[in-house]
């Protein structure tokens, strides 16, 4: 009894694994014919991409650069005079008017030698005296003076007035040399650096002060001699310093009459169009607007395929990518202006590397 009842179980077992083999097969190939009936793999799909449909509108040529922010008008002093610093005067930050004193140099020796010079040209003008009475004298006697005695008068007092002459140079040139000892700024500004502390031997080849005029600063930068043509003054900039979010406008106020041969760039010049309160140095973006172009066709320069040599885009025609040679001009920007090959209304595949020409499309 015990064996007959273990085989009959064992039949039922396969059996019912059989059933479950069977029904998930079905249950397979229900899905797969759903799948079949739904998605149709057997056709050939389009291609999903984005698009752009072109329709005229003003398109703005905008060179982008970095530049820094500079005063318009800065100076770097310097000492003409060798001596030591008594006493400065002004300090990073300081507001200065033009003919402030900056620094006080030690003047003893400057002081002594026009002394000496003062003394001097006083010695030589004691002697001119004595040699100017003598050919009074001289004259005054008339006949009874010798010729040779007149003339020695004369050439003494002339020797003596040349003397006098040249010691007021000198004590002239010692004045001057003591002025070289007062330091003063050459221009109303703001001390942006200082380099001298009191006691300090100055001498005439560092820096002591760098002094700018901050009231109407400048952003100062240079192009590409690629794009330098187009640049000249009186073009509108917009502007945006490091970390802030304003735009600021500006406009264009200089632009080099040269390229430099060491950079290849063209220095220009832009100035706020309003007050602006930014240190020296600062790093602002710069959107130079250098034309403005109504009614232009442009296209992301992305679409552009070949762009170098053999310039083509992809447009949708009938749902089918077709190839459309283009002329466009380049300009460093992310949109190009069409000059040729594309018309208003047609639509541009703006991925064209997900497609080949030929191929079945449709707009995302």
């Amino acid at each position: 009894m015990t064996t007959e009842f273990g085989a009959s179980n064992g039949s039922t077992s396969r059996r019912k694994r059989l059933a479950r083999w069977l029904v998930a097969v079905l249950l397979i190939l229900i899905a797969g014919g759903a799948y079949a009936i739904v998605q149709r793999p057997w056709e050939i799909r389009p291609v999903a991409v984005e698009v752009e449909v072109l329709a005229p509108d003003v398109l703005r040529e905008v060179l982008a650069v970095n530049g820094r922010v500079a005063a318009r008008e800065s100076v770097n002093i310097r000492s003409a005079v060798t001596a030591r610093a008594n006493a400065v005067m002004v300090d990073e930050g300081d507001r200065v008017t033009a003919g402030d004193q900056l620094v006080e140099l030690d003047t003893a020796q400057a002081e002594a030698l026009v002394a000496q010079a003062q003394a001097a040209l006083d010695a030589g003008e004691a002697q001119r005296q004595l040699a100017l009475a003598t050919a009074e004298r001289t004259r005054a006697l008339g006949d009874v003076a010798s010729r040779s005695s007149l003339e020695n008068a004369e050439l003494n007092l002339a020797t003596a007035t040349k003397e006098v002459e040249r010691l007021q140079a000198a004590l002239d040139q010692a004045r001057d040399q003591l002025g070289q000892y007062t330091i003063t700024s050459p221009l109303t500004g703001v001390v942006l650096e200082r380099t001298v502390d009191q006691g300090q031997l100055v001498d005439t080849q560092s820096i002591l002060f760098s002094i700018a005029d901050i009231d109407n600063p400048v952003v100062e930068t240079d192009v590409d001699e690629v794009y330098s043509a187009r640049l000249r003054s009186g073009l509108p900039v917009l502007m945006k310093a490091a970390g802030e979010t304003q735009t600021r406008p500006g406009t264009v106020s200089f632009a080099a009459p040269r390229i430099d041969p060491a950079t290849g760039g063209r220095a220009i010049a832009i100035s706020f169009d309003e007050a602006v309160d930014l240190p020296i140095g600062m790093t602002v973006n710069a959107n130079i607007v250098v034309s403005e172009i109504p009614d232009a066709l442009s296209v992301p320069r992305r679409a552009i395929l070949e762009a170098d040599e053999n310039p083509h885009v992809f447009v949708i025609v009938d749902g089918v990518a077709e190839t459309r040679a283009i002329q466009f001009a380049d300009w460093p920007a992310p949109r190009v202006r069409v000059i040729e090959g594309l018309g208003a209304g047609e639509r541009v595949i703006l991925e064209p590397e997900l497609v080949s020409a030929g191929d079945l499309v449709e707009p995302k």
